[in-house]
């Protein structure tokens, strides 16, 4: 009866040990207890917790618990080369994802719009006439479809500038229509060049933007394996002493 009761109270505990993040209690080895927070908030996976803290965009859950407002006690370990090289090989490859994500988006955008015009044109035949005889089958509409999206950027670009000069500007003078003479083919080619210095431009910006995103948050990460935090489980009392001890700390400081 003693044995079946002691391994009831060990079962009891271990089912007690619930992961407040991932609502599980396998794995409890990993789970440990590392703030002042009692009940079914006291526990959570150690694993979870480095995610969490790697995914904080504040900065703030590194250091502190969300819901207690304990700042964790950290141990420092030692650096890993090879970690290191696993944390690049992820930023490289986080990168690459992205970037032909994007890649693979525009280019969808680019053949509905190829397939569209070769629609369109399926009897008049007057945008094969717009490019040599060199360039031939679907390479003329895909083109084409690459030329007009630029078109189309450009346009939305020049409409946003044009709007916001007007709206800098007071006056009413008459409007010179001299500028509507030019031919369609012209328009589409201005458009398209002004297309392609905007779309050179923000393709630099939102790589430079991922790659700063995944950096940082792969320093994070890095960071939350490195400083990890030390358990507690079973030990409230030290938390308590360290607790009036940053306390005490803070006082000094104000």
């Amino acid at each position: 009866m003693l044995l079946e009761s002691g391994q009831n109270s060990t079962t009891a505990n271990s089912q007690s040990k619930q992961c407040r993040i991932c609502l599980d209690d396998d794995n409890p080895n990993d789970i440990i207890s590392p703030c002042l927070c009692s009940g079914g908030s006291a526990y959570i996976h150690r694993k979870c917790l480095n995610e969490w803290r790697s995914e904080n965009a504040g900065g703030r859950g590194f250091k502190y618990c969300d819901v207690c407002k304990f700042e964790y006690i950290v141990e420092s370990v030692s650096s890993d080369a090879k970690a290191e090289r696993e944390r690049l090989l992820k930023y490289y490859v986080f990168v690459i994802r992205d970037s032909t994500a994007i890649i693979l988006l525009v280019q969808f955008v680019i053949l509905v719009l190829a397939f569209l015009l070769k629609f369109m044109d399926r009897k008049s035949g007057n945008v094969k006439d717009l490019f040599p005889e060199l360039i031939k089958g679907f390479m003329v509409y895909y083109l084409s479809a690459v030329i007009l999206l630029l078109a189309i950027v450009g346009l939305i670009t020049m409409i946003i500038f044009f709007c916001a000069s007007l709206s800098r500007s007071s006056s009413t003078g008459n409007c010179n229509t001299n500028g509507m003479c030019s031919s369609v083919v012209a328009f589409i080619i201005v458009c398209a060049l002004v297309g392609l210095i905007v779309g050179v431009v923000a393709s630099v910006i939102l790589l430079k933007k991922l790659m700063k995103h995944h950096a940082s948050q792969l320093w994070l990460r890095q960071e939350a394996e490195k400083y990890i935090i030390k358990d507690f489980q079973d030990r409230r009392s030290e938390l308590e002493q360290y607790k009036k001890k940053q306390n005490t700390d803070n006082t000094n400081e104000t």
